[in-house]
């Protein structure tokens, strides 16, 4: 079999690689020459083995993250910041998530992302999702603008209104709300369209409209210090599931199964205190 494959090699080099005509057979120059050079291909490829094996299992190296613009720097900055200050040999690499996955596993920039933080999308055979809850959408306006406009209490009531509808890759504008079982479809007066969480929540403290799809974690702090009140007696958007998602390759890697593993407890956490919050906002804007 050795000889066998000896041969094919000579064949596809144009060379032969062993003296035949003497005994015994010996090398030839140019296998000499092939050795050398295979020898430290050889090297190289156990090198190579070595240094994946140490990456797979240190707790070094860099995890990329990917998300939505809106909660990139509220949400998942605060959290990348805090297990670095554990794990302080781990490096980030926070991008915008560009399409949900699995195509979000490939950034604008053509690299590879490690962990994707995002609403539910299709599942997919290479991907694994970690489901961490379900976002609240809270239907809100300022002070000013009821001051203004009045204050809208059922879905009929928004014909008469401004909507702040805010649009992105992630999701689409609200249709319909909803109130327990009982859904409405919804219709502005006329609307004012973002494509960011930023612009559309700067509209809604100027009171330039109501908004009835506006997460509760972009508006939890506003709705305590009364900037932002909620509107139309319970009616809100229907929510949407949040996941943490990566690859099964990346999960080979110990540095990332650790930080999935810690984000998605602390993002349950999260979606825990803001359903409770919601639970109570519901029943006194009842």
């Amino acid at each position: 079999a050795a000889s066998r494959m000896i041969k094919a090699l000579e064949r596809d080099l144009g060379v032969s690689l062993y003296n035949r005509a003497t005994r015994p057979v010996s090398i030839s120059a140019a296998g000499r020459l092939a050795l050398v050079e295979v020898q430290k291909l050889i090297d190289q490829h156990d090198k190579l083995l070595q240094v994946l094996h140490e990456d797979r299992n240190e707790l070094s190296g860099t995890i990329r993250v990917a998300t939505y613009g809106g909660i990139g720097a509220l949400e998942i900055t605060p959290l990348l910041v805090k297990f670095q200050t554990i794990y302080s040999d781990i490096a980030f690499d926070l991008v915008l998530l560009t399409a949900p996955p699995p195509r979000g596993f490939i950034d604008a920039e053509g690299k590879t992302v490690d962990v994707i933080v995002a609403y539910g999308c299709e599942e997919s055979p290479n991907v694994v999702p970690y489901y961490v809850g379900d976002m609240p959408f809270v239907a809100c306006a300022s002070p000013l603008y009821i001051r203004r406009h009045g204050m809208p209490m059922t879905p009929q009531d928004c014909q008469n209104h401004i909507g702040i509808r805010f649009t992105s890759a992630s999701r689409l504008p609200a249709t319909e709300l909803m109130k327990g079982d009982e859904r409405l479809p919804l219709q502005w007066k006329s609307s004012l369209a973002f494509h960011t969480l930023s612009a559309a929540k700067n509209a809604l403290l100027l009171g330039g409209g109501v908004a009835v799809d506006f997460p509760m974690y972009h508006s939890r702090e506003e709705l305590k210090n009364g900037t932002l009140v909620p509107v139309l007696g319970g009616w809100h958007s229907p929510t949407l599931t949040c996941f943490v998602y990566t690859q099964k390759e990346s999960l080979q890697y110990r540095r990332v199964e650790l930080f999935v593993n810690w984000l998605v407890e602390k993002q349950r956490e999260k979606f825990r205190e803001l359903k409770s919050e919601f639970d109570n906002l519901s029943q006194l804007s009842q």
